[in-house]
Protein backbone atom coordinates (compact mmCIF):
# COMPACT_ATOMS: atom_id res chain seq x y z
CA UNK A 1 0.00 0.00 0.00
CA UNK A 2 1.44 3.34 -1.05
CA UNK A 3 1.59 5.74 1.90
CA UNK A 4 2.70 9.29 2.66
CA UNK A 5 3.43 10.59 6.15
CA UNK A 6 3.06 14.35 6.55
CA UNK A 7 4.60 15.70 9.75
CA UNK A 8 4.24 19.18 11.22
CA UNK A 9 7.38 20.76 12.72
CA UNK A 10 6.67 23.29 15.48
CA UNK A 11 5.69 21.53 18.73
CA UNK A 12 5.39 18.25 16.83
CA UNK A 13 8.99 17.54 15.86
CA UNK A 14 10.44 20.38 17.94
CA UNK A 15 9.93 20.25 21.70
CA UNK A 16 8.28 23.67 21.67
CA UNK A 17 6.86 26.01 19.05
CA UNK A 18 10.06 27.66 17.82
CA UNK A 19 8.40 30.52 15.94
CA UNK A 20 6.25 31.30 18.97
CA UNK A 21 9.36 31.28 21.17
CA UNK A 22 11.15 33.72 18.84
CA UNK A 23 8.15 36.03 18.94
CA UNK A 24 7.90 35.96 22.72
CA UNK A 25 11.60 36.73 23.18
CA UNK A 26 12.28 39.22 20.39
CA UNK A 27 9.02 41.12 19.82
CA UNK A 28 7.22 43.79 21.89
CA UNK A 29 3.92 42.95 23.55
CA UNK A 30 1.94 43.86 20.42
CA UNK A 31 2.42 40.26 19.32
CA UNK A 32 -0.16 39.06 21.85
CA UNK A 33 -3.13 40.74 20.18
CA UNK A 34 -1.93 39.66 16.72
CA UNK A 35 -1.66 36.04 17.79
CA UNK A 36 -4.99 36.16 19.62
CA UNK A 37 -6.62 37.49 16.44
CA UNK A 38 -5.22 34.54 14.52
CA UNK A 39 -6.33 31.98 17.07
CA UNK A 40 -9.84 33.50 17.07
CA UNK A 41 -9.92 33.20 13.29
CA UNK A 42 -10.08 36.97 12.73
CA UNK A 43 -6.95 37.01 10.56
CA UNK A 44 -5.27 34.36 8.44
CA UNK A 45 -1.95 32.67 9.08
CA UNK A 46 -0.35 34.69 6.26
CA UNK A 47 -1.47 38.05 7.63
CA UNK A 48 -0.53 36.98 11.14
CA UNK A 49 2.99 36.02 10.05
CA UNK A 50 3.51 39.24 8.10
CA UNK A 51 2.48 41.38 11.07
CA UNK A 52 4.54 39.40 13.56
CA UNK A 53 7.67 39.47 11.40
CA UNK A 54 7.65 43.27 11.44
CA UNK A 55 7.98 43.24 15.24
CA UNK A 56 11.07 41.01 15.53
CA UNK A 57 14.21 42.74 16.80
CA UNK A 58 17.55 42.13 14.99
CA UNK A 59 19.12 39.73 17.51
CA UNK A 60 19.95 36.72 15.35
CA UNK A 61 22.82 35.38 17.48
CA UNK A 62 20.56 35.16 20.53
CA UNK A 63 17.80 33.62 18.43
CA UNK A 64 20.16 30.93 17.16
CA UNK A 65 21.15 29.96 20.70
CA UNK A 66 17.51 29.79 21.73
CA UNK A 67 16.63 27.57 18.75
CA UNK A 68 19.35 25.09 19.70
CA UNK A 69 18.14 25.12 23.32
CA UNK A 70 14.65 24.03 22.22
CA UNK A 71 15.77 20.95 20.31
CA UNK A 72 13.61 18.21 18.87
CA UNK A 73 11.58 15.40 20.40
CA UNK A 74 14.08 12.52 20.77
CA UNK A 75 11.41 10.03 19.73
CA UNK A 76 11.39 11.64 16.28
CA UNK A 77 14.69 9.86 15.59
CA UNK A 78 12.96 6.55 16.29
CA UNK A 79 10.15 7.51 13.93
CA UNK A 80 12.61 8.39 11.15
CA UNK A 81 14.27 4.99 11.61
CA UNK A 82 10.84 3.32 11.47
CA UNK A 83 9.98 5.20 8.27
CA UNK A 84 13.24 4.10 6.66
CA UNK A 85 12.74 0.48 7.74
CA UNK A 86 9.23 0.50 6.25
CA UNK A 87 10.51 2.18 3.08
CA UNK A 88 7.60 4.64 3.05
CA UNK A 89 7.61 8.33 2.18
CA UNK A 90 7.69 11.12 4.76
CA UNK A 91 7.73 14.89 4.33
CA UNK A 92 7.83 17.68 6.90
CA UNK A 93 5.20 20.36 6.26
CA UNK A 94 5.57 23.51 8.33
CA UNK A 95 3.86 26.87 8.53
CA UNK A 96 7.03 27.97 10.30
CA UNK A 97 10.40 28.88 8.82
CA UNK A 98 13.39 27.30 7.14
CA UNK A 99 15.82 29.25 9.34
CA UNK A 100 15.24 27.23 12.47
CA UNK A 101 14.17 24.01 10.76
CA UNK A 102 17.58 23.91 9.06
CA UNK A 103 19.39 24.63 12.33
CA UNK A 104 17.63 21.88 14.25
CA UNK A 105 17.68 19.22 11.54
CA UNK A 106 21.38 19.83 10.88
CA UNK A 107 22.20 19.68 14.59
CA UNK A 108 20.46 16.28 14.81
CA UNK A 109 22.03 14.79 11.68
CA UNK A 110 18.68 14.90 9.87
CA UNK A 111 19.39 17.54 7.22
CA UNK A 112 18.65 15.00 4.47
CA UNK A 113 14.94 14.96 5.33
CA UNK A 114 12.56 16.63 2.89
CA UNK A 115 10.65 19.60 4.25
CA UNK A 116 8.42 22.40 2.98
CA UNK A 117 8.11 25.70 4.86
CA UNK A 118 8.10 29.47 4.73
CA UNK A 119 11.39 31.37 4.43
CA UNK A 120 13.11 33.66 6.94
CA UNK A 121 16.18 35.85 6.54
CA UNK A 122 17.74 37.89 9.34
CA UNK A 123 18.84 41.44 8.48
CA UNK A 124 20.24 44.37 10.45
CA UNK A 125 16.63 45.56 10.80
CA UNK A 126 15.10 42.30 12.03
CA UNK A 127 13.73 39.56 9.77
CA UNK A 128 12.27 39.31 6.30
CA UNK A 129 9.82 36.52 5.49
CA UNK A 130 8.64 34.95 2.26
CA UNK A 131 5.86 32.49 1.52
CA UNK A 132 6.89 30.46 -1.56
CA UNK A 133 4.14 27.88 -0.97
CA UNK A 134 1.31 30.39 -0.60
CA UNK A 135 -1.66 29.69 -2.87
CA UNK A 136 -4.02 32.51 -3.82
CA UNK A 137 -6.92 30.06 -3.97
CA UNK A 138 -6.23 28.68 -0.46
CA UNK A 139 -9.56 28.71 1.37
CA UNK A 140 -7.90 29.62 4.68
CA UNK A 141 -5.34 32.08 3.23
CA UNK A 142 -2.55 30.12 4.88
CA UNK A 143 1.04 31.33 4.56
CA UNK A 144 1.91 27.77 3.57
CA UNK A 145 -1.00 25.91 2.00
CA UNK A 146 -0.29 22.41 3.30
CA UNK A 147 -3.25 20.96 1.41
CA UNK A 148 -1.27 21.03 -1.84
CA UNK A 149 0.98 18.25 -0.54
CA UNK A 150 -2.04 16.13 0.38
CA UNK A 151 -3.78 16.63 -2.96
CA UNK A 152 -0.61 15.69 -4.87
CA UNK A 153 -0.76 12.21 -3.31
CA UNK A 154 -4.40 11.33 -3.96
CA UNK A 155 -4.76 7.57 -4.18
CA UNK A 156 -2.20 6.95 -1.44
CA UNK A 157 -2.92 6.44 2.25
CA UNK A 158 -2.05 9.82 3.71
CA UNK A 159 -1.14 10.03 7.39
CA UNK A 160 -1.00 13.44 9.08
CA UNK A 161 0.84 14.10 12.35
CA UNK A 162 0.41 17.53 13.90
CA UNK A 163 -0.70 19.78 16.71
CA UNK A 164 -1.89 23.16 15.48
CA UNK A 165 -4.43 25.36 13.77
CA UNK A 166 -2.32 25.45 10.61
CA UNK A 167 -2.63 21.65 10.37
CA UNK A 168 -6.43 21.47 10.38
CA UNK A 169 -7.21 21.88 6.69
CA UNK A 170 -4.57 19.44 5.42
CA UNK A 171 -5.08 16.91 8.21
CA UNK A 172 -8.81 16.61 7.64
CA UNK A 173 -8.15 15.66 4.00
CA UNK A 174 -6.01 12.69 5.06
CA UNK A 175 -7.07 9.11 5.73
CA UNK A 176 -5.37 8.96 9.13
CA UNK A 177 -4.70 11.72 11.68
CA UNK A 178 -2.49 11.72 14.76
CA UNK A 179 -3.33 14.85 16.73
CA UNK A 180 -2.52 16.77 19.89
CA UNK A 181 -3.14 20.26 21.28
CA UNK A 182 -5.18 22.55 18.99
CA UNK A 183 -5.51 20.01 16.20
CA UNK A 184 -6.85 17.43 18.64
CA UNK A 185 -9.31 19.97 20.06
CA UNK A 186 -10.59 20.71 16.55
CA UNK A 187 -10.99 17.04 15.68
CA UNK A 188 -12.86 16.24 18.88
CA UNK A 189 -15.11 19.29 18.57
CA UNK A 190 -15.98 18.52 14.95
CA UNK A 191 -16.19 14.72 15.29
CA UNK A 192 -13.21 14.14 12.98
CA UNK A 193 -11.70 10.67 13.56
CA UNK A 194 -8.17 10.92 14.93
CA UNK A 195 -5.70 9.24 17.27
CA UNK A 196 -4.34 11.36 20.14
CA UNK A 197 -0.57 11.18 20.62
CA UNK A 198 2.05 12.56 22.99
CA UNK A 199 5.20 11.60 21.09
CA UNK A 200 6.32 9.58 18.08
CA UNK A 201 6.36 6.32 20.02
CA UNK A 202 2.56 6.62 20.09
CA UNK A 203 2.53 7.11 16.32
CA UNK A 204 4.79 4.10 15.75
CA UNK A 205 2.55 1.91 17.90
CA UNK A 206 -0.54 3.06 16.05
CA UNK A 207 1.04 2.47 12.66
CA UNK A 208 2.42 -0.94 13.62
CA UNK A 209 -1.12 -1.96 14.56
CA UNK A 210 -2.40 -0.70 11.21
CA UNK A 211 0.25 -2.51 9.16
CA UNK A 212 -0.21 -5.73 11.14
CA UNK A 213 -3.92 -5.61 10.31
CA UNK A 214 -3.07 -5.09 6.64
CA UNK A 215 -0.76 -8.13 6.68
CA UNK A 216 -3.43 -10.25 8.38
CA UNK A 217 -6.02 -9.22 5.80
CA UNK A 218 -3.63 -10.02 2.95
CA UNK A 219 -2.90 -13.44 4.46
CA UNK A 220 -6.59 -14.25 4.76
CA UNK A 221 -7.49 -13.03 1.27
CA UNK A 222 -5.61 -15.75 -0.72
CA UNK A 223 -7.04 -18.45 1.55
CA UNK A 224 -10.56 -17.21 0.90
CA UNK A 225 -9.95 -17.22 -2.85
CA UNK A 226 -8.59 -20.79 -2.73
CA UNK A 227 -11.69 -21.97 -0.84
CA UNK A 228 -13.85 -20.46 -3.56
Amino acid sequence: MKSLYLVDFDHTISKRDVWDSIIRMFAPDEWKEILDSYLRGDISSRICNIRLAKLIQPREEEARKMVYSIGIDPTFHHFVNWIEDKNVEMIIVSDGYDYYIDLLLQSEGLSYLTYFSNRMVWTDRGIEVEFPLYKQDCEKDMAHCKCQHVVEKEGARRVYIGDGVSDVCAATRCETIYAKRNLLDHCLKNHVPCTPFDDFHDVIRGEENFWNEVKSAEAVSPAVKNDE
